[in-house]
């Protein structure tokens, strides 16, 4: 079997690029990787002559486009990067591209009758748009989401064999919006065990709760930080991990009175961030499935998340389940796991164990054993 893969992303960074890079690697291992297309590359893992990265151009325009809020140039720097990949397309048996990446080489490879997939790492399009401007509304952001890319994401949905989602959640929004539930391939992401572990410290320290990721309105934060103001703990901390994205900045002020809360700029120091606290919060308004969930849990840390976060985790079992936008749910959480010590310990040791099934082994052979699938059937 020979696959193509293509992300319009740093292959092997953070982010897209990680989760890009672990597929591949399990599809090298397996024998099946023919090409590797990426704007840019940041591993020695697969072999250099296997990948065409777009170059000094590509890595131009994505850092410009880093810093453009209205998203057009993304928009316009994926549209390249796609007409490149399309225009060097070997021939092969599957042809697996990233959501708003690769209409045209889908296109391409259907012509040459690949079979051809399409990763969505988050919720449909639909939900998204609708769930941001209702959030933007709630908030008073003077911000427009952007949808250049929405019709050509929905067109490389209509176009491709089979659908990729990394949870429940993201799949539901699929269903919703009409895809059929045979296109739609549930893979959860992965965790590195060894990097994210629990700690035995026992040093005496405040009560502390964090929060990692982008800074922003999409993942819930004003939330935490509403309900950090009616908790009131004087005696507690809140840690809040990550870059400031630009719609949070706008609306920072408003907690500034806010005790005991730190602002930590995104870090490599994660994993030792983590054992240095008691419970994960994530009241994510939408996501595929954030792989800072997985990383919590394997660090023993109990979640509080909402169901559109797209977490592994089980509400009772590994942390709590809220409601979206429900500032009254953190708080009883909250309140539930700062309060009774044997709660906290007993999801703490069930989060390490749950998440122990989703590394990211795990997940290139569930990935591998799919594509073997589909070629059978394919060639049937």
């Amino acid at each position: 079997m020979r696959i193509v893969y293509s992300i319009d992303a740093k292959f092997g960074g953070s982010g897209i690029g990680w989760i890009a890079y672990n597929a591949v690697v399990g599809i090298h291992r397996a024998g099946y990787l023919v090409r590797l297309f990426v704007n840019s590359n940041a591993q020695t893992t697969i072999p250099r002559a296997l990948i065409r990265q777009w170059g000094i151009i590509g890595r131009g325009i994505k850092y410009l486009a880093a810093k453009d809020s209205t998203a057009l140039l993304a928009y316009l720097e994926n549209t390249l990067f796609d007409f490149w990949v399309a225009a060097r397309l070997p021939t092969a048996h599957i042809f697996h591209g990233w959501n708003g990446m690769c209409l045209h080489s889908l296109q391409r490879a259907r012509t040459r009758g690949m079979l051809t997939i399409v990763e969505r790492a988050s919720t449909h399009p639909a939900t998204q748009t609708r769930l941001m401007r209702e959030e933007y509304a709630r908030w008073n952001v003077p911000l427009k989401f952007p949808t250049w890319n929405y019709a050509r994401m929905l067109q490389e949905f209509a176009q491709a064999d089979y659908i990729t989602v990394p949870s429940p959640f993201a799949r539901e929004t699929m269903l919703a919006a009409g895809i059929p539930a045979y296109k739609l391939i549930e893979i959860p992401f992965g965790v590195v065990l060894t990097r994210f572990v629990p700690t035995d410290s026992t040093r005496a320290r405040p009560f502390r709760a964090m929060f990692a990721g982008t800074v922003s309105i999409n993942k819930g934060v004003p939330y935490l930080l509403d309900a950090w103001r009616r908790l009131q703990w004087r005696d507690a901390e809140l840690w809040i991990v990550g870059a400031l994205a630009p719609d949070f900045v706008l609306i920072r002020a408003r907690w500034n009175d806010l005790l005991n809360v730190r602002f930590i700029p995104h870090t490599n120091e994660l994993a030792r961030l983590m054992q240095q606290c008691d419970v994960f919060v994530f009241p994510s308004i939408q996501e595929g499935s954030a792989l800072v969930t997985y990383e919590a849990m394997a660090a023993g840390l109990p979640l509080v998340t909402t169901p559109n976060a797209g977490s592994v985790a089980r509400d009772g079992e590994e942390g709590f389940i809220v409601p979206i936008r429900d500032v009254d749910a953190l708080c009883d959480r909250l309140e539930r796991l700062r309060g009774d010590d044997a709660l906290r310990a007993r999801m703490s040791r069930a989060a390490r164990v749950r998440v122990e099934s989703f590394t990211w082994d795990d997940y290139r052979a569930r990935l591998v054993a799919f594509y073997e699938r589909v070629a059978m059937e394919h060639a049937q």
